[in-house]
C-alpha cells in the first residue's frame, strides 16, 4: 500500500512543480521631466522574502555602496547568489541613454519579459543610483514590501510601485557634494568619503543646479521620480505529453490499489 501511496504522490507532486514557473513582464519608467535626474540601470530582485537589500540605520554593504556610488550592480548580485541559487535577478537598461551609459533618461523606459517560480520567488526587490548624485539611490528596504505570489503560487501584485524623489535614500558612503559623483562632469576635486549610514532622505533638492553629463543643469529635484509595472504575461505551459503522463500515473496508482485490495 505504501508504494501505491507515493505513486499517487509523484504524480501530484510533478503537477504542482511543473505549473510554478510564469512570466512577468516588468517596466520601470523615469517619471521626472525634461531637466529632472536621471538613474542607473534598475536592478531587480525576485526572491522568498528573505533578502534584505539594506537596512536603514545600517552602514551599506560593499555591493550597495558600489550600486550607490558607481551604479554597479555586480556586487549586489554577488550577495544574490550566495544568498541563494534560487532567487534571480535581471538589469532594466535603456540602450538609447546618454552616451556612455545606458542609464534611464527622464520621460524613457526599459522593458523585459522574466520567467519566475512562484514559490521560492514570490517577492521583489529594486535598488538604482540616482543621478547625478555621489551616493544616492532608491531601493525598498522592507523585503516584503512587494509580493508578487501569493503562497499558493496565484500573481497578487496590483498596483505599480511608485517612487517619488522623497522616497530615496543616502548610502552614507560619500559626502553629497557633487565631487567626484560618477555619470556627472568632473569636477576636479575627488568625492569624500565618509562612514555614515544609510538614511532617508527628505528631498533632493541639493542637487538642483548641478550639472548633468549630457549637459544642462538638474531644474527640478521632486516630484514622481519612477515607476514599476509588473503584469503576468502568463504561466509556462506544461511540456508537451506531460498532463497525459501525469494522468496516467495517477490511473496506474488507482489500478494497483484497487488490484492490491481484491
Amino acid at each position: 500500500m505504501s508504494y501505491i501511496f507515493r505513486g499517487g504522490l509523484l504524480a501530484t507532486s510533478l503537477l504542482a512543480g511543473a505549473a510554478q514557473a510564469t512570466t512577468l513582464e516588468i517596466t520601470v519608467t523615469n517619471e521626472q521631466a525634461v531637466g529632472g535626474l536621471y538613474f542607473t540601470p534598475v536592478l531587480s530582485i525576485f526572491h522568498d522574502g528573505t533578502f534584505d537589500t539594506f537596512d536603514s540605520g545600517a552602514n551599506a554593504s560593499a555591493g550597495l555602496e558600489a550600486l550607490a556610488e558607481e551604479g554597479d550592480v555586480s556586487g549586489v548580485q554577488a550577495d544574490v547568489a550566495a544568498a541563494s541559487s534560487d532567487f534571480q535577478t535581471a538589469v532594466f537598461a535603456n540602450g538609447a541613454g546618454f552616451p556612455g551609459a545606458p542609464v534611464i533618461d527622464p520621460g524613457e523606459s526599459a522593458t523585459l519579459q522574466i520567467d519566475v517560480d512562484t514559490a521560492t520567488q514570490r517577492f521583489f526587490s529594486f535598488l538604482s543610483m540616482v543621478i547625478p548624485s555621489n551616493d544616492t539611490f532608491i531601493g525598498n528596504d522592507n523585503p516584503t514590501a512587494y509580493e508578487l505570489f501569493d503562497s499558493a503560487g496565484d500573481f497578487v501584485f496590483a498596483n505599480a510601485i511608485q517612487v517619488f524623489t522623497t522616497d530615496a535614500w543616502d548610502g552614507g558612503t560619500e559626502l553629497d557634494d557633487g565631487n567626484g559623483a560618477a555619470f556627472a562632469p568632473p569636477t576636479g576635486t575627488p568625492a569624500t568619503d565618509t562612514n555614515e549610514v544609510v538614511s532617508a532622505l527628505a528631498n533632493l533638492d541639493f542637487l538642483i543646479g548641478r550639472p548633468q553629463a549630457p549637459g544642462g543643469t538638474v531644474q527640478t529635484a521632486s516630484g514622481l521620480l519612477a515607476s514599476i509595472s509588473i503584469n503576468e504575461v502568463a504561466p509556462i505551459p506544461l511540456p508537451a505529453g506531460l498532463p497525459l503522463m501525469l494522468a496516467g500515473l495517477g490511473a496506474f496508482g488507482l489500478l494497483r490499489r484497487r488490484s492490491v485490495g481484491g
